[in-house]
């Protein structure tokens, strides 16, 4: 009698063969189909994996720049007044202000700046005279992606900044020595500095604005300037 659906030893070739298993071609096909979907999807979670690490730093640095423009709304500068003194911003006026970031000051020693993989959240600043000598019209903010051992930086000119010599109790973000390009009016400014050159030194707000090497600014954080 012919086999029927329910019978199918006469044409199933493992049928009274329980124990026998796959065979070596099935197992290296396989094994080569893993290896295959390994090969696609382990550079595109590292790509992923480092392009939120750089979301997360542009997040903080925006976040924290926010921050800062709502502290400029009380006095229409970086700074406070008595008379004819002028005192730029402590960072402990940011820290009480945004005490989610570990707000740094921006200095040309390396505790002035961010450059760590487990401060997520350090934010450094640094007050800038734009226009006029004390007129502290600018701030410099950087943070740090140790994913993509990137720096990232954000400028916001209140004024549109000019030349200021003699500016020596206060920081200057136009100078002989440090002629910045790309930002020449006022508004909101990026850059970013990446690679194994990357340190606290230079992942540092200060530097940003007191360094004599190239540095350019940029519109948005998908076109930055670049920090040489």
């Amino acid at each position: 009698m012919p086999p029927t659906q329910w019978d199918r030893t006469g044409t199933d070739p493992r049928a009274g063969r329980p124990d026998e298993g796959f065979t070596l071609i099935e197992l290296m096909v396989v094994l080569l189909i893993i290896a295959i979907l390994l090969a696609i999807a382990i550079p595109t979670f590292l790509g992923v994996a480092n392009s939120a690490g750089d979301r997360a730093a542009q997040s903080n640095l925006t976040n924290a720049l926010t921050e800062a423009k709502a502290i400029y709304q009380n006095s229409a500068e970086y700074a406070t007044t008595s008379g004819s003194t002028v005192t730029v911003l402590p960072v402990g006026t940011f820290s009480s202000s945004a005490p989610e970031f570990a707000w740094v000051q921006g200095t040309s020693a390396t505790t002035g700046g961010c450059f760590t993989s487990s401060a997520s959240n350090c934010v450094s600043e640094q007050v800038v005279d734009a226009s006029n000598a004390g007129d502290s019209q600018g701030i410099v903010l950087a943070v740090y992606s140790p994913k993509t051992a990137t720096c990232w930086y954000a400028l916001d000119l209140e004024s549109t900044p000019s030349i200021i010599a003699g500016d020596t109790s206060y920081t200057p973000f136009w100078q002989t020595g440090h002629v910045p390009s790309g930002a020449s009016t006022a508004g909101v400014f990026y850059a970013k500095k990446t690679g194994s050159s990357v340190s606290a030194t230079n992942c540092n707000a200060f530097w940003a604005v007191g360094t004599a090497a190239t540095f350019s600014w940029g519109q948005s954080y998908s076109s930055p300037g670049t920090a040489a």
